[in-house]
């Protein structure tokens, strides 16, 4: 299962999803999109729903949405911030 690193937090903001990584102690702003992928991996919902209720929201092609996904998991991943357990 995908989920956030445990060493980050996301503290509301206004508008945005600015999520806090203590190891190094920067910010990682995202956008809207990306802060709805965030916020539903964070509750564990798993990404094919993930992708089935965003492609419904945003009114785009679920595989169009499901390859938008994988590409930001892959990329935060990448920088540590989500861990595939």
């Amino acid at each position: 299962m995908i989920r956030p690193a445990p060493e980050l937090s996301w503290p509301p903001v206004s508008g945005e999803l600015a999520i806090y990584d203590a190891r190094d102690g920067q910010y990682h702003v995202l956008n809207p999109s990306a802060a709805a992928i965030w916020t539903a991996i964070a509750a564990r919902t798993p990404l094919a729903r993930v992708a089935a209720d965003l492609a419904a929201r945003y009114a785009v092609a679920e595989v169009e949405m499901r390859a938008d996904i994988d590409r930001f998991v892959a990329e935060a991943i990448q920088l540590g911030l989500l861990i595939d357990a």
